[in-house]
């Protein structure tokens, strides 16, 4: 096993607690702050549920990607806006509704052990919106700093677990640092099919955060931490000094 020159991070369930996901309630602010008066609920959820549906379930078929910001425009087109916000801020503000996140109580403290370590890090991560409207989400935690450069699916339209995606963030890491191999790069993920695998088909050192503890999935024996304090351990093991904080 080589030793790490480069770290990627997954972000939901990984550095942040994913406590909930709810789709509708992103549509359901659309319908009563955005969108036109007189707007059908049921007729718009009916066709956000028809049209667009088919679309994201696509994805899980080709590892392609949708951007919520197309769907969003799509509406606007469709039932029109009552008021004149900035797109952006109407895509935060959808992303506030349906991702209800917390830090885990690790990962600030593991990302600044790093951050002296002088070992870059990134994330890349799958998500229905872009970077524009992911950096504030992520900056409601202050974490952007930590990261050479971060990456969401969604400005791509494609995501984890296709090596086109993953490519991206080698790419980059790259003209970091021209000598860093591919399997000197760590990809810490909790999904362990487009995180885990994904990373490990394309040519990456991939890191399971098993915080459930499955027991079963992991048949190919990679490495695998419960915490992301573990991590460093890891790293220590690869002849690291980790230093204290």
């Amino acid at each position: 096993m080589k030793k790490v020159k480069a770290i990627i991070f997954d972000l939901f369930d990984t550095l942040l607690h994913d406590i909930k996901f709810d789709f509708d309630s992103g549509l359901s602010y659309l319908h009563e702050n955005i969108l036109s008066e007189g707007t059908d609920k049921a007729e718009f959820i009916e066709y956000a549920a028809t049209y667009w549906k088919d679309l994201y379930d696509k994805r899980n078929e080709d590892n392609s990607e949708i951007a919520f910001e197309d769907e969003v425009l799509d509406f606007k087109n469709k039932y029109g806006f009552k008021v004149n916000y900035p797109l952006e801020e109407v895509l935060f503000n959808c992303a506030l509704e349906m991702n209800a996140t917390e830090l885990f109580n690790d990962t600030v403290s593991t990302l600044e052990q790093l951050k002296l370590l002088d070992i870059p890090v990134y994330l890349l991560s799958n998500s229905i919106f872009k970077k524009n409207v992911m950096k504030k989400f992520i900056n409601q935690f202050d974490l952007e700093k930590y990261f050479v450069n971060i990456y969401f699916s969604a400005d791509y339209n494609i995501r984890k677990p296709h090596k086109d995606f993953f490519k991206i963030v080698f790419d980059d890491i790259k003209m970091y640092d021209a000598s860093i191999e591919m399997e000197e790069v760590y990809f810490i993920g909790d999904n362990f099919e487009a995180d885990v695998l994904g990373a490990y088909n394309f040519g990456f050192m991939p890191v399971f955060i098993n915080r459930k503890k499955d027991t079963v999935i992991n048949n190919k024996n990679f490495i695998v931490i419960k915490a992301l304090e573990e991590l460093l351990e890891v790293i220590q093991g690869d002849g690291v000094n980790v230093p204290s904080i």
